[in-house]
């Protein structure tokens, strides 16, 4: 089937998650006119697109009901889907706005049918790269001062007893942004309890929701934050997928415009973190 491999990619499931460090369930989308963002906004939480968006799949499936989520004693039950891609190393890829990706992996097309969720297991690490202008100057985590506001090239952590705090800069000139891979164990805030799932809805402005659950190195539901190996998404699509025997290929472009929160981390500095993002597909 033609081109048939662009189909497995349902990247509306991906669980990025908003991971702030404000208490706000939902911000609102960030104001930006021509091309600057609002201090005020962006002290009191804003989500806006950000440029780059890196993430790493594993296997991802098309199902006709809501799979059973892993327990503590078992892995999802998938006896209502069929497995679309493949990767036993995982592929890497860089999602940006409006722009389409090809998954390093082997693609099966699944049965003729109506496919209303998807299902993904991923690696619980995100890169995100943004640069951003704002309408008065802030301070970044790791250093600077200025208008404009990137994420460095760096890694951190995101789990119950704290967050990274060094992932931002800022200067007087604009300066090109680098990629900060963020490794997740927690969903909630940092100080917060513990939180092994997560879940979203009306994503982006949609009817999909999406629901993330951290699982150990066996697939199950992890009992403690120290188990957290992986992380599974599951997805209620807006529009059910219809594939049929003429079905040769999707249309699709991807929605990032929640995939970055910014916040305030303490005064004038501002904090860069992740958030949802959907791809929007059409079955031709």
């Amino acid at each position: 089937m033609k081109n048939f491999k662009y189909f497995i990619l349902f990247l509306s499931l991906i669980t990025i998650f908003e991971m702030t460090n404000s208490k706000d369930a939902k911000a609102a989308a960030c104001t930006v006119t021509n091309g600057v963002y609002s201090e005020t906004e962006i002290k009191n939480g804003c989500e806006a697109t950000p440029d780059f968006y890196e993430i790493v799949i594993y296997k991802m499936y098309l199902c006709t009901s809501a799979p059973t989520i892993p327990t503590t004693s078992a892995t999802v039950d998938l006896t209502n889907c069929s497995q679309v891609f493949n990767s036993a190393a995982g592929s890497t890829t860089n999602v940006s706005q409006g722009a389409s990706v090809d998954l390093t992996g082997t693609y099966t097309r699944p049965p003729t049918g109506t496919y209303t969720h998807g299902y993904a297991m991923m690696d619980n690490t995100f890169g995100i790269t943004a640069s951003i202008q704002i309408d008065g100057a802030m301070t970044g985590q790791a250093g600077g001062t200025g208008v404009y506001c990137r994420t460095v090239a760096g890694s951190g952590n995101h789990t119950s007893s704290g967050s990274h705090d060094d992932e931002s800069i800022c200067s007087a000139t604009e300066v090109t942004a680098g990629k900060y891979t963020e490794t997740l164990t927690h969903f909630g805030g940092a100080g917060e309890p513990w939180e092994r799932i997560a879940e979203a809805d009306n994503i982006n402005g949609t009817t999909a929701s999406i629901k993330g659950i951290l699982v150990d190195t066996n697939g199950h539901l992890a009992a403690n934050e120290g188990e957290v190996d992986k992380l599974e998404g599951l997805v209620s699509f807006a529009n059910a997928i219809n594939v049929t025997s003429d079905t040769t290929s999707l249309t699709m472009s991807f929605n990032l415009g929640e995939g970055m929160s910014l916040n305030r981390a303490g005064a004038d500095v501002i904090y860069i973190g992740s958030g949802p993002f959907q791809a929007i597909m059409t079955a031709n």
